[in-house]
């Protein structure tokens, strides 16, 4: 049966619903969490489909790069046809299969360190022996018990590295501070304090404890062509402030970024021009400002960024 889930993706790793519920209940107590929509079911098959680790050079400061995970095609798109077919497949097989990517009530990564796909690192990934932290999850409840081999269990040992590089100090080893990661931050519609939007560079979450682990260093993702870098893995600042959001979504719908909405990328631009004291942009910030008066989060930081800027006029 694991041969057939390896037709679609690159790992499959299995871990029954009693264990997941059990661990969730020793970890997670605080949440008080509803199991009720696992009922009937007997496994979790976490599923892995890797991408590469390299990246473009950037063009130049008036540019600005997206997350490497986010080049590509959207892997939610990808995953929803091998799920979609994995799931025919199965019932085929009379066994009832439900997948998901991103929506599913399951903790993915905590479902797949149970599973001994990986292990969570100080960064918070999951950190697989072959693809390092470049991966993507999806999940699959069955109906019936399934089971596979762990990887070998390891760990982040005495390394601290992704801690150390953190701009923001939102990585500790038992610990992880959501409001100061720039990845989460550039993906939330709320205003961001200045200190840490200050270290804004990259338009869309953020790579720097990815990049410095050594986890990532000589692993062999998968050559998959659906995932490689493109034109849109950076895009020029100016342009993107001049776009509407139905422009953005016909432009980008098939990218991992588009979801989020052109305010939010526009308001990331907008620190990054700031933090790179790029010159030239005066009058597409006070039309920033003149358009989304309505939208206060953005409103507020574009203000701000227009009162820094002409500090340093």
């Amino acid at each position: 049966m694991e041969a057939l889930f390896l037709k679609y993706v690159d790992d499959v790793k299995c871990v029954s619903i009693d264990t997941y519920k059990t661990m969730r209940k020793k970890h997670f107590s605080h949440l008080d969490e509803d199991f009720s929509f696992l009922k009937g079911l007997k496994t979790i098959a976490v599923l892995a489909l890797s991408f590469p680790n390299d990246k473009p050079k950037l063009k130049n400061q008036h540019h600005a790069m997206v997350s490497r995970y986010a080049h590509g095609k959207d892997y939610h798109l990808v995953f929803k046809d091998k799920l979609e077919a994995l799931e025919k497949e199965l019932h085929q097989h009379g066994i009832i299969a439900y997948g998901s990517v991103d929506i599913s009530k399951l903790d993915e990564r905590f479902a797949a360190y149970l599973a001994g796909m990986g292990f969570l690192g100080h960064n918070r990934f999951l950190i697989h022996p072959n693809y390092g932290t470049h991966l993507y999850l999806a999940t699959m409840l069955l109906n019936t018990n399934f089971t596979t081999t762990p990887h070998l269990e390891d760990d982040c040992g005495d390394c601290r590295r992704c801690i150390e590089a953190c701009p923001t100090e939102a990585l500790a080893v038992d610990q992880y501070f959501e409001q100061r990661c720039l990845s989460f931050l550039s993906q939330e519609k709320q205003p961001i304090d200045t200190p840490y939007a200050k270290k804004f560079q990259m338009l869309f979450g953020c790579d720097i404890c990815q990049d410095v682990c050594p986890k990532n260093k000589g692993i062999t993702p998968v050559n998959r062509s659906v995932f490689k870098s493109d034109e849109n893995a950076q895009i020029h600042l100016e342009t993107l402030l001049k776009k509407s959001n139905k422009a953005l979504l016909k432009d980008y719908k098939d990218y991992a970024f588009a979801w989020r909405g052109i305010s939010v990328l526009k308001r990331n631009a907008l620190w990054i021009i700031k933090n790179r004291n790029l010159k030239g942009y005066t009058a597409l910030i006070e039309d920033t400002i003149e358009k989304y008066q309505n939208t206060p989060w953005l409103y507020q930081d574009a203000r701000k960024i227009a009162a820094f800027m002409k500090e340093k006029a």
